[in-house]
């Protein structure tokens, strides 16, 4: 029980460390304006959910709007463990005593991701009650949150699976599974859905027993905790210098394919340098994960033809300052790399190609998002906010080198 107790304490320090260390970063975000657009952008938000909550479109897809924005907040379970890569060897032998540690993790974990759904719920929930589902929403809520607890359980099972592979479809399968059943609880008979969501369960428990497991799968919290740690440091590095963390890399076939593509020259040395670091790191993921969920909803709101079309350009618009905004971090990725002093290049020259690549990257982001946006309205026969969402790209595309040669050469200056 003493064992435990440090080892708790020891939770509780690493905690208050982190949290320590990143309120100066916080503060620096603040003085960005960063809070200001997040205001504008609710407010902007409030307003228009307000005016779809008092017109609902009668063709408005409440069930596919329902699984698209419970599901990810139901089964996506992080777990903070404050872990580091030298407790391999100062903890792992006292791996018998780190109950208490984990389940402090996995109750702080838990709590906060439980907070962020029962937001979306609610957020969601006038638009549930102006269906025809024939399950009332305290019954929905009880099995909002068995879903909630049950992903959370199955989650740190795939966190002691040994093999990446079966960690991947186990996961894979759990999602899936409580999107369908969701669909189950927004359509069917409440025990028509309490029944399906126990097979679904069943169905998930005989998958998670089968792969091989460790007790603690040190080196996978080891990662996910580096991973998160990541996560913060290249959002804090959108407004402020941060300490240099080692990169995380992660294949991506479906971009990497096109780095072979760029010749081995002088003019595109550093094009080449960017490229690859946009491909592989968590900027490269988070860009390609904002221009799926964008242009879901974008195409969602160009489908139902919200508010004429403008609900389409105003989620288009949104989606695009966003994206803009995630991309302005590739420029911080190689600021203090000593690949920057080794090529013979003048400071202008990486300049100019590191926004080659910003410029090639937005543009295929803008056009990737406005297509969803865009097409539906056009067969539609609306013509007005398609162009309006054209003409507004184009503005910020071209206006956009001048503030990144403007805001490079203000770092060339602090270093």
């Amino acid at each position: 029980m003493e064992a435990g107790n440090r080892l708790d304490a020891l939770w509780r320090e690493r905690a208050k460390a982190f949290r320590k260390e990143t309120i100066p970063y916080l503060r620096y975000m603040g003085q960005s304006g960063f809070p200001t657009f997040l205001s504008l952008l609710f407010i902007a938000s409030a307003i228009s959910y307000f005016q779809l909550i008092r017109n609902m479109p009668p063709n408005f897809p409440i069930v596919w709007v329902g699984i698209a924005a419970l599901t990810p907040v139901l089964a996506w379970s992080p777990m903070r463990t404050y872990l580091a890569p030298a407790d391999v060897v100062y903890l792992m032998p006292r791996e018998s005593d780190m109950g208490s540690y984990l389940n402090r993790s996995m109750r702080s974990s838990f709590m906060k991701a439980f907070l962020l759904a029962a937001v979306v719920f609610l957020i969601y929930l006038p638009i549930y009650r102006q269906g025809d589902s024939e399950v009332s929403p305290w019954l929905l809520a009880i099995g909002a949150i068995a879903l909630k607890a049950a992903n959370t359980a199955g989650a740190w099972q795939e966190r002691r699976m040994a093999a990446d592979g079966a960690r991947l479809l186990c996961r894979l399968l759990r999602w899936a599974l409580t999107g369908a059943a969701l669909a189950a609880w927004l359509t069917a008979l409440w025990w028509q859905a309490a029944g399906f969501t126990l097979l679904c369960g069943l169905l998930v428990f005989i998958c998670l027993k089968l792969p091989m497991k460790f007790r603690i799968n040190w080196d996978r919290l080891i990662t996910e905790e580096a991973a998160v740690r990541r996560h913060y440091y290249v959002f804090f590095g959108l407004f402020i210098d941060v300490p240099v963390m080692s990169p995380g890399v992660t294949r991506r076939p479906y971009l990497a394919w096109m780095l072979p593509r760029i010749s081995f020259a002088n003019r595109h040395t550093f094009v080449y340098l960017y490229s690859a670091a946009l491909f592989r790191s968590e900027i490269g993921g988070i860009l390609v994960r904002i221009v799926l969920l964008g242009g879901l909803i974008c195409y969602m709101a160009a489908d139902y033809a919200s508010w004429s079309g403008w609900g389409a350009a105003l989620a288009y618009g949104l989606s695009a300052v966003i994206y803009g905004v995630q991309l302005s971090g590739l420029r911080s990725v190689h600021r203090h790399s000593v690949w920057k002093h080794v090529y013979p290049l003048p400071d202008a020259q990486q300049h100019e190609q590191l926004m080659r690549v910003d410029r090639s990257a937005l543009w295929s982001g803008l056009l990737l998002l406005w297509l969803p946006a865009a097409l539906p309205l056009l067969a539609a026969g609306i013509y007005q906010p398609p162009a309006l969402m054209l003409v507004a790209a184009l503005g910020y595309a071209l206006t956009r080198p001048a503030r990144l040669r403007k805001k490079l050469k203000a770092e060339a200056d602090e270093d």
